[in-house]
């Protein structure tokens, strides 16, 4: 069994939802059709770029960059990166935004939309407090069940919404 990191919608219509990467790949959240994590396109998730961030997942570990987006994305309450207001998009995906270190427990706010990410390391790997993607300790929740397949290394799973 290997190590999964998840991705829960705690705030937001999406509330509940689970996106569960269990191997190596990079995710773009957005309003895009082709996002691995697609924000609905209409008029609540304006504030949600069509491609706003982008997640570099190597269970366990994760990290998070800006992608250029017009309202920023926020990591535990402090921006990360946010485009220029004179700034087009285009313009916006020439830069490198900085990717930031993610760990158990942590929060990634873009628009109204919040997910809580979990990392979940079986017993048989390195104690988690010992491990590079959680270098201050933390906590680890338990992986959701199996659900179908959404992107190409990832699952999704359809929580109770509140």
């Amino acid at each position: 069994m290997s190590a999964k990191v998840t991705l829960t919608i705690t705030v937001g219509d999406l509330q509940g939802q689970q996106y569960i990467f269990a191997e190596r790949t990079t995710c773009i959240i957005g309003r895009a059709q082709d996002c691995q994590i697609k924000i609905p396109n209409d008029e609540q998730h304006l504030s949600i770029s069509r491609y706003h961030c982008l997640l570099d997942i190597n269970p366990p570990s994760i990290r998070v960059r800006d992608f250029g987006s017009k309202n920023g994305t926020y990591l535990n309450g402090e921006k990360i990166g946010q485009r220029q207001k004179d700034q087009t998009p285009e313009d916006a995906a020439q830069m490198n935004f900085p990717e930031h270190d993610v760990k158990a427990g942590d929060i990634i706010k873009v628009g109204n939309t919040i997910f809580q990410v979990s990392i979940n390391i079986p017993k048989n790997t390195p104690h988690p407090e010992s491990h590079p993607s959680n270098p201050k300790g933390g906590f680890f929740l338990p992986s959701p069940p199996e659900s179908p397949t959404c992107g190409k290394n990832s699952r999704i799973y359809s929580g109770d919404r509140k």
